[in-house]
């Protein structure tokens, strides 16, 4: 029986992949959990392959029956489809399609190579090039985010009414120096409390006695 190596690889980046070799009797199902455990995804969701052209236009589908006690007629399993009747090119290609409605990977199987048979265990890896990406890619809640959003809000707010209290008072500031330079010096004086000097009643009474005395002495 002959071996078949496919060459297994994202369809947005072919840098990543992996060689897998499978006997030509062995099942579309085996193929599906080399794969699986290959790129280290869970195999927890619907999966199918599409037998496909040059061009890789998707042919006819092959799907995953996880319960086989029911299988539904007119589809084709991969419990049951064998992969042999399907390699119908030295280069053939298939279209593999994982967990469809939700992520939805697609990844390219292509034939390299016929092999003659061996007593090694199949399926295998033969070669691996790259990390796979993660399955599951981590999304921070909503709420979290909404959260943080507000924290920063009221962050920012708090700084803006700090600054302008600040600015309220160097105006305030300004405003009481201005004045001071523009008030009259006799106001300044009556706020500062300066006393004019007083005159002595008595020194007046002595003056006023020295002109009448004056006075009389000219008439005389």
């Amino acid at each position: 029986m002959s071996v078949y190596r496919f060459k297994v690889y994202f369809e947005d980046d072919e840098s990543v992949y992996r060689e897998i070799e499978i006997q030509a009797n062995q099942t579309f199902e085996d193929l599906h959990h080399a794969i699986q455990k290959a790129i280290e995804f869970d195999d927890k969701h619907p999966a199918s392959f599409f037998i496909s052209n040059d061009t890789w236009r998707k042919g006819i589908e092959i799907k995953l029956l996880r319960d086989k006690k029911n299988a539904p007629k007119g589809d084709l399993w991969m419990h049951v489809a064998k992969i042999a009747p399907y390699v119908e090119d030295p280069h053939q290609k298939i279209i593999y399609e994982y967990d469809p409605l939700n992520t939805c990977w697609t990844l390219y199987v292509e034939l390299l190579k016929i092999l003659p048979d061996s007593p090694i265990s199949y399926p295998r890896v033969s070669k691996s090039k790259g990390r796979a990406p993660v399955q599951y890619k981590v999304v921070a809640p909503v709420t979290a985010a909404k959260e943080e959003d507000e924290e920063e809000q009221t962050a920012v707010e708090e700084e803006d009414n700090y600054v302008n209290s600040l600015t309220g008072r160097y105006a305030d500031k300004e405003q009481e120096e201005s004045m001071d330079e523009e008030m009259p010096a006799a106001v300044k004086a009556s706020n500062g409390n300066e006393e004019e000097p007083l005159v002595d009643a008595d020194d007046t009474t002595e003056e006023d006695d020295d002109d009448n005395n004056f006075d009389s002495e000219e008439l005389s």
